[in-house]
């Protein structure tokens, strides 16, 4: 015969039961600091980056816009670092098929594969950044205009500059990429008139390699200023720089890293993405999404878009200033041109 089980001994064991059980809930994410749309489950997130956020650019903003999703979202937000062009679509609908919300592919590279599986997964919202690829419904693009931002970095470089040559790294091409070298082209040309531009691309964002020997070769062509779209490969243009004699100057982009290499560093283009993408991020939550083409500008209350670094000169860093008021006011005319160079 079974012995009595204690009325108070049961409910100790309940109430630790309960505890256990609230506990792997809230470890699993699904607590109150996850945000629920009208259908009650957590808001999860997903993001495709080229690269390593350890690059401090481009994926270094795609995890800085991954942790302001998931603060000011409150999401459950994951994310792939170096994900390869052909691979792209196996990643898009793994987690499409997890059930994730939204996925957003981090550079206009991973279009392809977006618009392959939206067509899959018509009940998962998809963004691909720096982007124009939509299709009316579940899949959304989104561009930051980076001409004006890049036309900062070659009116500095510009003016810097002693040879009056200043040299462009590049990886790949399309009308993203394209804004950004013809903005700094512009840039340049503004800082001075008669200054000769050199342009290569590498075809790839991530070997420092190929940007170290196309670098070199710049610089052999006299470029004493160096600037580029380039994740992972910009530390090749460190390394060329550097070791130039007279070290050649270099302006980067996406948020101030000039300790990377404070010897050539001079400035970078502060032109991280994250406020935007939160934005359109927002739409995916509370119910007002649309499968439409976003562009954000250059703000009049943007903050400073170039850095100030000790190899800058203070005179020169307020012009740029300027410059910029000027951008943002449109007094200063520039056209955005997709065409490859």
């Amino acid at each position: 015969m079974r012995k009595r089980v204690p009325r108070r001994w049961l409910a100790a064991v309940l109430a630790c039961l309960l505890a256990a059980a609230v506990a792997t809930w809230a470890a699993s994410g699904l607590a109150s600091g996850s945000s629920s749309g009208a259908s009650g489950k957590t808001f999860k997130v997903a993001l495709l980056l080229p690269g390593s956020i350890t690059d401090h650019g481009y994926n270094a903003d795609g995890k800085r816009t991954a942790d302001a999703i998931k603060k000011q979202l409150k999401a459950q937000v994951t994310y792939t670092q170096g994900v390869s062009i052909p691979n792209q679509a196996d990643v898009y609908r793994r987690y499409a098929s997890r059930g994730y919300d939204l996925v957003i592919g981090w550079g206009g590279q991973f279009t392809d594969g977006a618009v392959q599986v939206a067509r899959e997964f018509p009940k998962v919202k998809f963004l691909i950044v720096n982007s124009n690829a939509t299709n009316g419904k579940n899949l959304a693009a989104y561009d930051q205009e980076p001409t004006p931002y890049e036309f900062l970095g070659g009116y500095i470089l510009a003016k810097m500059s002693k040879t009056h040559v200043i040299g462009y790294i590049g990886a790949q091409c399309f009308p993203g990429t394209a804004k950004t070298f013809h903005g700094f082209e512009q840039g340049v040309k503004y800082g001075d008139p008669k200054a000769k531009l050199l342009k290569t691309f590498t075809q790839d964002f991530e070997d420092p390699t190929k940007a170290q020997q196309a670098t070199q070769a710049l610089i052999d062509a006299k470029a004493d200023g160096l600037s580029g779209n380039l994740n992972n490969a910009w530390f090749g243009v460190f390394k060329a720089a550097n070791d130039a004699r007279p070290r050649a100057r270099v302006v980067t982009e996406w948020s101030d890293n000039h300790t990377l290499a404070p010897k050539v560093i001079v400035s970078s283009v502060l032109k991280s993405q994250t406020r935007f993408v939160v934005q359109v991020a927002r739409t995916a939550l509370n119910g007002k999404w649309k499968g439409k083409f976003y562009l954000f500008g250059l703000p009049k209350n943007y903050g400073p878009a170039i850095s100030k670094t000790s190899l800058l000169p203070a005179a020169l860093y307020k012009q740029a200033l300027k410059v910029q008021q000027k951008l943002s006011a449109k007094k200063i005319k520039y056209k955005v041109d997709t065409s490859c160079p």
